[in-house]
Order: structure tokens, then sequence, then C-alpha cells
């Protein structure tokens, strides 16, 4: 497996000034023959990340525009996924996501120049085809919460965060752009013509960038039994296209617990509290409280959640192969601050606790975060737990009564 920390400076130099060249409409064809005969495709697909994402260099059209040459003029297919063809595999069903989606973006903006030209018909399939276009949360929601956690092992954290980032930003355009396409008659034309125009931008931008920059660098750096995780997992954040079954490859054995470190098969009483459990016991216990619980140990590592319900039908959404995660990696950018500002008073004990809620679905949410210390009052980390309070909303109008007496 490729070491991404070791591209060296000259490799890059010499993607650079190709991609100059090719720029300037000069013939490499010899130039990248001659480099690519010394350089693998690993070492230059790090050498446009870095000059992409650190470097800010190249536009990602540049980098498009080389990768086709390099494609036409070598041997090499630098975003070819090559590590199978099976068609449920999820390398394959996130690239067919990213091809359903580009599609989806230009049907739209058909249907819009229809409905400009005054086609009344065109609306109503204009506002389903935007509609379909929450399907890129899903395609999202599967990157950053399955596929990211997967690439911070291998020290890759500078594409996970700038990408997680432009995708808040897309998402806030696209609530824009459905709310605007709903508004199509009472509103002036340009607003709606605006926000398709500004989302359009961003998000296929961030399809180029995923099949470019992405898709290969998880077909280099994510294992067969790690895809076998994360074909599992995937379901419970949902998909962008029709998914027929879920992969699986016999060949490739399921981790197992060793009977002595799984909990679940705990038979030996531990003192709790105020009496004793087996650890199978306590496990039922906390897999059985109406609460959402997830903690993150002392120095900062994601570590445990209770198996309440299936993680699709999660208040927040949690499956194992986040679990050793860095609870900074966990947010998305935007939040980040606020979040380890909250861990930070709590660790430091100015506040004891913090409350938030919101709505979800229909339902109203209670999140509380805890700092936990032990007998010598040393910091052991940090417990979270979710409630649904709308039962407590859905009280009959008598039962609220007499709580207010």
């Amino acid at each position: 497996m490729f070491n991404i920390g070791s591209i060296s400076n000259e490799i890059k130099e010499e993607t650079k000034g190709l991609i100059d060249q090719n720029n300037h409409q000069e013939d490499i064809q010899d130039s990248l023959k001659q480099f690519t005969h010394n350089v693998s495709s690993e070492e230059i697909l790090e050498a446009l990340r870095q000059l992409y994402y650190i470097e800010k260099f190249a536009s990602i059209d540049d980098i498009g525009n080389f990768i086709i040459i390099l494609n036409k003029t070598t041997e090499k297919q630098l975003t070819k996924v090559t590590i199978t063809d099976d068609v449920t595999h999820p390398i394959n069903i996130f690239t067919k996501e990213i091809e359903y989606l580009e599609s989806l973006v230009a049907d739209i903006g058909q249907l819009l120049k229809e409905v400009e030209m005054e086609n009344t018909d065109a609306i109503k399939s204009l506002k389903d085809r935007v509609a379909t276009l929450s399907g890129l949360v899903a395609h999202f929601n599967r990157k950053e919460k399955i596929l990211f956690p997967v690439l911070e092992r291998r020290g890759i954290y500078i594409l996970p965060r700038k990408m997680w980032a432009d995708d808040d930003i897309i998402r806030n355009y696209l609530k824009r752009l459905q709310k605007r396409i709903e508004k199509i008659g009472e509103i002036e034309w340009r607003h709606v013509e605006t926000a398709f125009i500004e989302f359009e931008a961003v998000f296929i931008e961030m399809l180029k960038q995923e099949r470019l920059l992405l898709v290969p660098l998880m077909q280099e750096q994510i294992s067969p039994v790690e895809w076998a995780q994360i074909a599992v997992e995937s379901s419970a954040f949902d998909y962008a296209i029709e998914v027929p079954e879920i992969w699986h490859d016999p060949e490739i054995e399921p981790q197992t617990i060793e009977a002595d470190l799984d909990a679940k098969k705990g038979t030996k009483n531990l003192r709790f509290g105020g009496g004793y459990l087996t650890t199978k016991e306590a496990n039922l216990i906390l897999d059985n409280l109406p609460v959402e619980i997830t903690f993150v140990d002392k120095n900062g590592v994601f570590k445990y959640f209770n198996d309440l319900v299936e993680s699709s039908e999660m208040m927040f959404i949690r499956t194992p192969i986040s679990i050793g995660r860095n609870v900074a990696n966990c947010h998305p950018p935007k939040s980040l601050s606020k979040v380890m500002a909250i861990i930070r008073d709590l660790k430091t004990k100015q506040r004891e606790s913090e409350s938030m809620w919101f709505k979800k679905d229909g339902k109203f949410i209670y999140v509380t975060y805890k700092a936990l210390f032990d007998e010598d009052d040393e910091y052991v980390g940090i417990l979270e737990y979710v409630q649904d309070i709308q039962p407590f909303f859905d009280l009959p109008q008598r039962m609220k009564r007499n709580a207010e007496k």
C-alpha cells in the first residue's frame, strides 16, 4: 500500500510543470511517457491531491484535463476502478452515484430552460427532479461517516476535512434551490436561475473531486475486509440510487471477537454501582435504556455507542466503522469549534453538563453532554445521551394539567 507521506517534491514539481504546459496547450506526450516510466500511478495521484488541496495550484478541471491526456498517452488508467467489476461493490455503487447525480443536474438544467420558455408541462418534472437531488445527502453522509473514518486510519485528514466543509456548503445551496423551485411563479425567475447556477457550480466540482481524487484513493487505501464492513454499514445512511443487494465476498472471513473479550458473553459477576452484574447483563441493560449513549474517552477517541435500535433508526446514526475515530473528525468542520469548546468547558468543569434540543423528522430530540470523572477526580471522558422527547409533548392535556398542579 502506497505511503501518502512519501511523495517527493521532485515528483510534485514535475507534475506541476506538466499541468502548466498542458494548460498552455503545449505538447507534453513525450514528457509524460518519460515521467510515468519511473513514477507510479499512486505517486502521481498524491501529487495531484496535494496540488489541489494544499497548494491550490491546479483547478479540478486542470487536473481532469491532465489525467485525460496522461491516460491517452500512457498505459496508466489513473481513475479506472480495477479492484472489482461487481456492481454491488461499494466503490462501484459510489461511482455509479456520481454518474447519476451528474446526469440529474444536467436534466434539471434542461428543464429549467423549458420552464423559462413557459413550458408549463415541464414545471412538475422540474420539481420532481430537484426533489430527487436530496439523494446527494445519502451519498455525502456515507462518504463522511463511513469512508472517511477508514482513510483517517491511514493518516489521511486534509482531503476529508476539505471535502466535508464543501459538502456542507452544497447542502445549503441545495436547500435554497429547492425552496426557490417551489416558489416558481411567486418570485422573479432570476432568483431561481441564480440558485441553480450557484448550486451546479459547487456540486459538479465536488463530483469531479470524488471521481478524480477520492475514488482512486479509496481503491488504493481500503482493504477487502474494510470494504466488506463498508458494504454492511452503508444501508444505514441509504443511497442516491437503487441498490439491489449488499455486496458480499465469501472469501472474506468475518471479524470475530475473542470470547474472553466479548462483554455480550461475560458470565462473571462484577461490581457495578450498588450491586453486581455480569458484563452480559450490563451490556443488555445499556442496549435497552430508552436513550442513545455515546462515549468519547479522555484522549478524544470515539469508543462506544449502545445498540438500542438498528443504525438506520437511530436519531444520531452510529456504525462500528467509526469506533476509534477522533471526536474532532466525527463532526462537520462548520460545528467543530463549538463542539471542542463544549468538551473543553466540561473537561475543566466550567460547565457541569450541556444540553440542547432540536426537531428532526417530526420529533423533538434532546441531547445532553456530560464529563465523567473517576474517584480521584481524574477526567475519564465525555458521555453523550440522546432522547426522543416527543412522547412528552404528546401526553394528554389532562395529564399535563395534573403535572402543573
